[in-house]
């Protein structure tokens, strides 16, 4: 195709500045604002909801909840995420509401059976290993890898604890039975907590750099705290049904720390000196400490860079 004109065209001021204006507006604060649905809970860009009137919600019988909880927010009949309502205006996702429109149960809404509620104090704050004495199934174990984030690293200076350390976390399936014949020697797993053994079998710790840490130096992820252990076993049997028909035995709970990383978990990390096979691994794709800017000389930051499958994505 022949194309008469000039080629490669300077394009015109008011073209520029068109573009300029544009690019502005696209990634503005507004344009990158959030706002909640009301009926997912998602935050989704401003962008892609819509605030309409609560009352004004099409086919709100589609709202109501499969699975009623007293817990649950309802807005005539309809179970929604409150902080998604101002006054008598609500805000929803395009998704939702096309759905709702098309006499659709929108996928993700609260009402398809996705309402968990909030996550009470005495189960929020529990680590790793408490919720693993805890549980009544064990579908994963997780495998922590920890090396320093300063690279050369020849000790572990307790004067920057929890400056310098990163690390990932990793899942593997298990076997619930084989689990279940770790923990029920008497046949029985109504008894809680579980036996500290139990964190040997599930968690697995790899240090990789110099040796010479102790128990203080361990990050506060992996600490055990009684208090909260026994505290979390009653909210649980009196809201769960699961945990109905389980013992609290004091027993149990004694074998605890009343606030320290369990033996189970010390006598079992591991220890490697080939740091340079973790160098190995991040090379073109996790910017080293020099890319990112960072003069920090100390040890001990722990910083998950990755996650594979399982809740742990922020900073310790």
């Amino acid at each position: 195709m022949l194309i008469y004109g000039e080629f490669l065209q300077v394009p015109l001021d008011t073209t520029i500045r068109d573009c300029i204006s544009s690019f502005i507006e696209a990634t503005s604060t507004s344009a990158v604002s959030s706002t909640p649905c009301i009926s997912c809970a998602r935050e989704m860009f401003t962008n892609d909801t819509v605030t309409i009137g609560a009352t004004s919600i099409p086919n709100q019988h589609l709202l109501k909840p499969n699975t009623p909880h007293a817990k649950q927010d309802l807005l005539n009949g309809m179970v929604i995420y409150k902080p998604a309502l101002t006054g008598d205006a609500a805000t929803i996702c395009m998704e939702c509401l096309r759905s709702l429109q098309d006499g659709k149960v929108p996928k993700f809404s609260l009402a398809n059976d996705l309402w968990v509620g909030d996550v009470p104090l005495e189960l929020s704050c529990l680590t790793l290993p408490e919720r693993m004495l805890i549980a009544r199934y064990f579908p994963a174990a997780y495998i922590v890898k920890l090396y320093p984030r300063q690279k050369g690293a020849t000790m572990w200076d307790d004067s920057y604890l929890y400056r310098g350390l990163k690390g990932n976390v990793a899942t593997y399936r298990l076997d619930p039975r084989q689990v279940a014949s770790v923990i029920c020697n008497d046949g029985s797993d109504t008894a809680m907590p579980h036996p500290p053994k139990i964190l040997s079998a599930t968690i697995g710790i790899t240090f990789i750099g110099p040796k010479g840490l102790t128990e203080k130096t361990m990050p506060s992820m992996f600490r055990v705290r009684r208090t909260r252990i026994r505290e979390a076993l009653i909210w649980l049997k009196n809201n769960n049904p699961l945990y109905a028909d389980i013992e609290i035995v004091e027993e149990r709970l004694n074998q605890l720390p009343l606030d320290g990383v369990p033996e189970e978990l010390l006598r079992t990390a591991r220890y490697s000196s080939d740091i340079e096979s973790v160098y190995r691994e991040q090379d073109g794709y996790v910017p080293s400490d020099e890319q990112e800017g960072n003069k920090t000389t100390s040890l001990y930051h722990f910083e998950l860079k990755s996650c594979n499958r399982c809740n742990f994505g922020t900073k310790w």
